[in-house]
């Protein structure tokens, strides 16, 4: 486990055409969105039609994270691909379970409102 905030992993292969594997280990937060979001970026082009994301390695996601997971599952699904997201620790999984089930509108005030409520889940959540 990463005890630094701005600790991010990321491996991208490709596995068949048209398909990538990104493993992702440490934390996809504020510190770290951009790092994640700089590097499939690549990857995020009309011939690409399946990316597997590999969070087996992930501990923490915040609402920066989750922003930038939410931007490839649009742009795949836009080009007729899919987005599959593997391997979630217990806390991860509770956030993006929380996130998919919350309704459209805004329920929170503001992104760090967001964050403390996510802090708080993953934080009382056991760990795998």
């Amino acid at each position: 486990m990463f005890e630094d905030k701005a600790d991010i992993g990321i491996n991208i292969e490709k596995k068949v055409e048209g398909g990538f594997l990104v493993r992702l280990r440490g934390r996809v937060d504020s510190d770290t969105y951009s790092v994640l979001d700089e590097k499939i970026k690549p990857i995020l082009v009309p011939t690409t039609k399946l990316i597997i994301l590999d969070m087996e390695k992930v501990n923490y996601v915040s609402s920066a994270g989750l922003a930038v997971i939410f931007q490839i599952k649009k742009f795949i699904e836009e080009k007729n691909g899919s987005l599959v997201i593997a391997s979630l620790q217990p806390q991860v999984k509770k956030v993006i379970d929380i996130v998919k089930a919350l309704p459209k509108e805004n329920i929170f005030e503001n992104r760090e409102e967001l964050d403390k409520y996510l802090d708080y889940i993953q934080k009382k959540t056991p760990k795998g």
